[in-house]
This record gives structure tokens, C-alpha cells and sequence, in this order.
């Protein structure tokens, strides 16, 4: 992991969500200068200000209909937003009445279930648009334009199911894409062991029984009274042997080893997430245990895999802060965005509490909770450096060393109570009052199956 960064690096694929935003904020401009127009195509000041109003409540309805939770709020807002275009294309017949109409008839299939419901209101929305446009025009052909608003709302909910479809690809893609990882990681595991073993077999046998070899020729040279020019080369050849031999062994266990990804990974991670994606690294951090860095590593991998899962759709932010006594890293989403649904991919319902215990075990605490203050879910990862467990041990081992009876128990007692004192701040702990997630062992199987990261109101563990 470079240097210190104080902004966002984007990674992954071309972003979405700032050309939806781009896009809405282009939708609201046309929709303003649509009410603009009709205002001056309105005769008379009484009938300008009505339409004005209208279209002020028009604006409001398409925001509210985008922000609205509840469903039955988003289909009053949306009625308002089409109430309102009818109002103004009565208003103003040379106007542009028909645009809040048409936008809010776009917006009304994701409002509602689908059903028969949905298609009679659609239907009834397609046929007072058609009545409003023969009246206006003097010609049945104006039932045709309700041809149109019919259309604009199957194409509406066709886009619908190909974002799901979408959102649905990219939480399988995570998955994969973990997948194809722990694949490749064991690929390279089994070849490294394969290539231990000949190294074991050939090189390390070898080399033994080169100094077994040497060691009976100085033997004999010994017996034969051989002078220390021959036995002293032989004393170094030897030496030389089972040197080479020890080596031969360190070098087959670093093979048999799992490779291992830390930190310093984290920006491959994310560039490689199929979807929104950025990271923020700020200070620099402490030396990382190989073990503690993986262990951040795999927690983070799974935070983002789940993120795909329930929040699909939504920007995730990886903070990752260094400093000299720890590396704090926090995984975010932002919730299901308005009118999207989760993917459906569902989890092991294990990867929440398999994230707390890898963590655990280096030593660190792992929080998962809803957003304080806002929207979607939060995973913060801590984890100590290097330098603050070897001052821990050194305190410990000062400790021991002052006095080898009370202070010993003393010593567990202030640990322990330093562990207690931990508790009420985290909600658990352990003997060492390191934090850990809550027990959801006892929780619905709908909420314990997405116990593996996701956050309260979209169903990832107990809203």
C-alpha cells in the first residue's frame, strides 16, 4: 500500500450512478423549462399562476415519487406529478403539459406490483391521455397518443427487469470472481507443494547424503593420519553440506506455505469489483503479520461480495487508515438505491461471523451495523500492527519479569478487567475485550442468511 491519499480513487468499470444522476438532474431542467413554456403559453395572469403551481407540484411529486419509501407514497407522488400535466395540458393547449404527464407515467410501473392493478391504472392513465389530446386537437386521431403513453410505460418496466437482470450479473460476478481467486490461490498452493516435494525428494536427499559422504572420508583420513591440509577442506565441505541441507528445508516449507494477499492488495481488490467501486487510503501504516493482513484482506473481499448481494446498485467505499499502532479499514454501501431491488443472490448465511473470527484470530475487532445517521451498512476492520504487539509483549513480559508471584496474577486480573471494561462499549466481548459481532445464531432464517454483511432495512441482518 503507497503513500498517503486523502481522496477517492475510483476503480472498477465506468460508473453508473453519476450518469443516473446526470441523468435526473437533466430531467428536472427539461421538466422546468417545459412549465416555463406552458406558463407563457397560458392566456390570461390567472391561468399562468395556476400553471405554475401545477408545475411546481409536478417537480415535487418527481422528487418525492424518487425518495418516497413506502410504495403507497410513491404512487400519491406520482399521481400528483400526472394530475398535474393533465391540469396544465387543459391550461395551456399550446403548452408543454404533456411532459410532466409523460414523466410521470414513466414512473408509475415501478411504483406499483405487478398485476392487474398496475395495468388498469396504466390503462386509465393511456386513456385519459388519448381523450385529452382529441379534445385539445379537435380529431379522434389524438386517441392514438394514448398508444404512446401505453408504450412508455411497458418500455419503463422492460428497462426495470433488465436492470434487475443487470444488478443481479454484477452480485454473480463478485461471487465468481471470489471464486475464481480461492481457485487460483489453491492451483498455486497444490503446484508449490508438488514442486516441494521434488526439492525434498531430490535436492535436500542429496545433499545428506553428500555429508554422510564427507563425514566418513574425514573418518578415514582421520584413521589413515591424513594432515589437516585434507582433513581441513573436508571439515569445510561438510559444513558447506549441511548448511546447503538446512536450506534445501527452509526453502521446501516456504513453498509448502500459502501464499498470502495483505493490505498493500486492497486497490487490485477493488479495481477488479465488477461493480461501483472506490478506496481512500489515508496515513501509513505499521508492519502487518502476514496472517493479520490476509485476514483483512479475505474481510474485506467478503464485505464488498455482500455488498453486490444486498445493495446492489449502490456505490461502495473501501477507507482504509493507517497508523502506527493500527490499520483500520471501513467497508460502506449506501442501501438499495430508489426504485431497485436486491439481486436475489443469496449467501451461506456465515460469512458475517466467519469474517469476526478470522479477524479475531490476528487479534483485531470487526463492527458491522447500519450507517449511523444515513443510509446503507458499515463493516470497520481493526487490526494491530507489529509494532503495537511487540509493545504488548514487552509490557507483559516487564510485567512477569518485576515479580514472579502476585504481580503474575495481578497481571491476568488487570487484562481481564480491561477486557470487562470493553464490553458495555461493543456489545460483546471476549476474555481479552476484543470486540466481536453479535451471536444471530437465534434470528429468523431469512435474517440469519444475510448475516454475511448487509444491513438492517434491505434484510442482511436484523433490521
Amino acid at each position: 500500500m503507497s503513500g498517503t491519499t486523502s481522496t477517492w480513487l475510483r476503480a472498477g468499470p465506468p460508473v453508473r450512478g453519476r450518469t443516473s444522476g446526470r441523468r435526473k438532474s437533466f430531467g428536472a431542467v427539461v421538466m422546468v423549462a417545459c412549465v416555463v413554456v406552458s406558463v407563457f403559453a397560458a392566456p390570461g395572469t390567472a391561468a399562468k399562476v395556476a400553471v405554475g403551481l401545477l408545475g411546481a407540484g409536478a417537480e415535487l411529486g418527481i422528487l418525492l415519487g424518487r425518495r418516497a419509501t413506502p410504495a403507497r407514497g410513491a404512487v400519491l407522488a406520482v399521481a400528483l406529478t400526472i394530475g398535474a400535466g393533465f391540469a396544465i395540458t387543459f391550461l395551456a393547449p399550446s403548452g408543454l403539459g404533456m411532459v410532466p404527464l409523460l414523466m410521470g407515467t414513466a414512473m408509475l410501473p415501478a411504483c406499483m406490483e405487478e398485476g392487474p392493478v398496475r395495468q388498469a391504472t396504466v390503462a386509465a392513465v393511456a386513456v385519459g391521455f388519448g381523450v385529452t389530446i382529441m379534445a385539445i386537437s379537435h380529431s379522434p386521431a389524438g386517441l392514438l397518443a394514448g398508444a404512446g403513453v401505453w408504450l412508455l410505460a411497458e418500455r419503463t418496466v422492460e428497462h426495470a427487469a433488465l436492470q434487475a437482470e443487470r444488478d443481479r450479473a454484477v452480485a454473480l460476478l463478485a461471487e465468481v470472481e471470489a471464486s475464481r481467486q480461492a481457485q487460483q490461490e489453491a492451483a498455486a498452493v497444490e503446484e508449490r507443494g508438488r514442486i516441494a516435494r521434488e526439492m525434498h525428494d531430490v535436492l535436500a536427499h542429496s545433499l545428506a547424503g553428500l555429508s554422510v559422504q564427507l563425514q566418513a572420508v574425514r573418518a578415514i583420513a582421520v584413521r589413515e593420519n591424513a594432515s589437516a591440509a585434507l582433513t581441513g577442506p573436508l571439515d569445510r565441505a561438510a559444513q558447506l553440506a549441511r548448511d546447503g541441507v538446512q536450506e534445501a528445508r527452509a526453502a521446501v516449507g516456504a513453498l509448502r506455505a500459502m501464499p498470502v494477499r495483505g493490505v498493500e492488495h486492497l486497490e487490485t481488490l477493488v479495481g477488479g469489483f465488477p461493480g461501483e467501486a472506490r478506496i481512500r487510503i489515508t496515513g501509513r501504516p505499521g508492519p502487518l503479520a502476514p496472517e493479520a493482513g490476509h485476514a483483512v484482506y479475505r474481510a474485506v473481499q467478503e464485505a464488498m461480495t455482500n455488498a453486490a448481494r444486498y445493495a446492489t446498485g449502490s456505490a461502495i467505499e473501501v477507507d482504509v487508515v493507517g497508523e502506527d499502532e493500527e490499520v483500520r479499514v471501513a467497508v460502506r454501501d449506501h442501501g438499495l438505491p430508489a426504485g431497485r431491488g436486491a439481486s436475489g443472490v443469496r449467501g451461506s448465511g456465515t460469512g458475517l461471523r466467519g469474517m469476526a473470527e478470522r479477524i479475531e484470530a490476528v487479534g483485531g475487532s470487526l463492527t458491522a451495523g447500519p450507517v449511523p445517521g444515513g443510509t446503507g451498512w458499515r463493516i470497520v476492520v481493526r487490526v494491530p500492527t507489529t509494532r503495537a504487539s511487540g509493545a504488548a509483549t514487552g509490557s507483559s513480559g516487564a510485567e512477569h519479569a518485576s515479580d514472579a508471584g502476585p504481580a503474575v496474577g495481578a497481571g491476568h486480573a488487570g487484562r481481564a478487567a480491561a477486557g470487562g471494561g470493553q464490553g458495555p462499549a461493543s456489545g460483546t466481548a471476549d476474555a481479552a475485550g476484543t470486540a466481536s459481532v453479535p451471536d444471530v445464531s437465534g434470528a429468523d432464517p431469512a435474517v440469519t442468511d444475510g448475516a454475511d454483511g448487509a444491513g438492517g432495512a434491505d434484510g442482511r441482518m436484523g433490521a
